[in-house]
């Protein structure tokens, strides 16, 4: 092989070794995938923090917020725990105010009625919603009416 082939070879191999190092980082990767798909520069995620858990006659619902971008604002949630009818059966409502890229949690405990099958959790500005239906032995018995 001569010198020069030599070198090309061994320039595009740097280049090679130097592209899947920098694609490897998590911060180049954030800025690739910033950079092919629109991200809005303020946004607001809602989630579980752990499935809602029953815990005797009452449900344990654990929610978490986080602001994505510039600026601060209160959130209000309600949660709500339904009927296999959907008739509300327990309901609250919990303000968080979340800082800029810091998740909150809240945990909110609701009682549990006979027939509860489905946890309602709701932004109030309208904008996302979750619900869980919680695990059999929450459920209406077997034979009674839906």
């Amino acid at each position: 092989m001569s010198p020069r082939l030599r070198k090309i070879v061994l320039v595009l191999l740097a280049v090679v070794v130097a592209a899947v190092v920098a694609v490897a980082t998590p911060a180049v990767r954030k800025e690739l995938k910033q950079s092919f798909s629109p991200v809005p520069t303020r946004y607001t995620e809602l989630y579980f923090a752990s499935a809602p858990v029953v815990a005797g006659d009452s449900v344990i619902v654990p929610v978490t917020v986080d602001d994505r971008g510039p600026g601060e604002r209160t959130h209000q949630l309600r949660i709500s725990v339904e009927a296999s009818d959907g008739s509300t059966t327990a309901t609250t409502t919990t303000a968080l105010d979340p800082s800029p890229d810091a998740p909150v949690t809240a945990v909110s405990r609701l009682p549990l009625s006979a027939g509860s099958v489905i946890v309602r959790v709701a932004l109030l500005d309208g904008s996302q919603s979750l619900h869980f239906r919680l695990p059999a032995q929450s459920a209406p018995a077997p034979g009674s009416t839906p």
